[in-house]
């Protein structure tokens, strides 16, 4: 496919989400399958190679240009958009900031195009967030690293080709640290645990990762070092704003659809809109939407070191997204819980964006640390 501009790419995502997308979010919920015709058509586009430089294969576009993009998507399908936000921050973008040149070469040129999927393996059932309390481990070798250990809860688990996986490290000289090593399904003693049913988002796999003694060649520790706590979590900041911007997406849409509904069906001889009570109800959903809007608007650049901003963010879309969704579900009533609409599933879809990506007690614990 040709070279498309940002703005062609855009305009195009715009169109595919408010027509086939949004027909195909119902069979990706109902069935609990992978969206892979959506991810194909959004990764032939361009999409997400869009915020990456040129020098790098990308297209040298801004944050800004594929959160927006990421929005539109989410306000028809969040399934979809949860493949693409995985894609972006915890495939492609371990690579793109820590990588060496060889392993850039190696790997980017199929993330960018969609060709293989990556997925970042970070949490524990243990641990969390909380990387020192990570129990998987490496230990390096004459020849290669061992590691053992499992993760849990992994997004695109079972479709992707390349694994970082966070790990404490063990030097042969003593030396001890924390790095990100890059492990494919065909290693020996790795293995996927079976698929996870969820309540929402059911289009993107999530299942647990287990690694029995994984011989890991030399060259595939990320950076060729221990990359250190701060890097590890740079690549979950990276995620916040993507979940953040699918949150914002999923809100509009919901508060779309209640609209429609509640500017035909009548109650008491009115329309539902013309009801003072649900008018005041949809003016506080518009004006939080908006405000969780204009906080991400504040982020021109990903900074890996402003993780106040990045919980923050979080915090605000997925809270508002989840309020936006009960909203429209409360004033829709009989008709917004039923399953041949889109409501419910909004309602369903927003409740995890509060959860994964790290959850919003996680992200007032990170605020708070300002103060203590």
């Amino acid at each position: 496919m040709a070279i498309r501009s940002i703005t062609d790419i855009s305009e195009s995502v715009f169109r595919y989400a408010g027509s086939e997308l949004k027909e195909k979010a119902k069979e990706y919920d109902q069935n609990d399958c992978f969206p892979r015709e959506s991810f194909d058509y959004l990764a032939d586009l361009g999409v997400l190679r869009i915020p990456f430089t040129r020098e790098q294969g990308g297209l040298g576009g801004s944050l800004k240009d594929v959160l927006s993009i990421i929005k539109t998507v989410s306000t028809a399908c969040a399934s979809t958009a949860s493949v693409l936000l995985t894609q972006l921050s915890f495939g492609i973008t371990p690579l793109y900031m820590y990588g060496t040149d060889e392993q850039k070469r190696k790997y980017l040129p199929d993330l960018l195009n969609g060709q293989q999927l990556g997925a970042y393996a970070f949490n524990e059932i243990e641990s969390g967030s909380d990387i020192s309390q990570i129990e998987t481990k490496a230990i390096e070798k004459e020849d290669c690293w061992e590691l053992t250990g499992s993760k849990h809860y992994i997004s695109n688990a079972g479709e992707a080709s390349i694994y970082s996986v966070v790990s404490r490290m063990e030097f042969i000289n003593g030396e001890k640290g924390y790095g990100i090593f890059l492990v494919n399904p065909e290693m020996k003693g790795f293995s996927v645990g079976v698929q996870e049913e969820k309540m929402g988002i059911r289009g993107l796999p999530v299942a647990s990762l287990s690694f029995q003694n994984v011989q890991v060649p030399k060259e595939n520790v990320l950076g060729g070092k221990a990359l250190g706590e701060d890097a590890c979590y740079a690549v979950k900041n990276s995620n916040k704003l993507y979940v953040a911007a699918q949150a914002i997406g999923i809100a509009e849409g919901v508060f779309e659809q209640a609209m429609k509904y509640m500017q035909k069906d009548r109650q008491f001889g009115k329309r539902l809109i013309d009801l003072p009570n649900n008018q005041f109800e949809m003016a506080d959903a518009y004006t939080e939407l908006f405000a969780a809007k204009a906080l991400l608007d504040k982020i021109e650049i990903f900074d890996p070191k402003d993780s106040v901003l990045h919980s923050m963010v979080k915090l605000k879309a997925t809270s508002v997204a989840v309020e936006t969704a009960k909203t429209a579900l409360h004033l829709t009533g009989g008709y917004g819980v039923m399953r041949n609409n889109s409501i419910e599933r909004y309602v369903r879809d927003a409740e995890l964006t509060q959860i994964y990506g790290g959850g919003n007690d996680t992200q007032k614990s990170l605020l708070a640390r300002n103060w203590l």
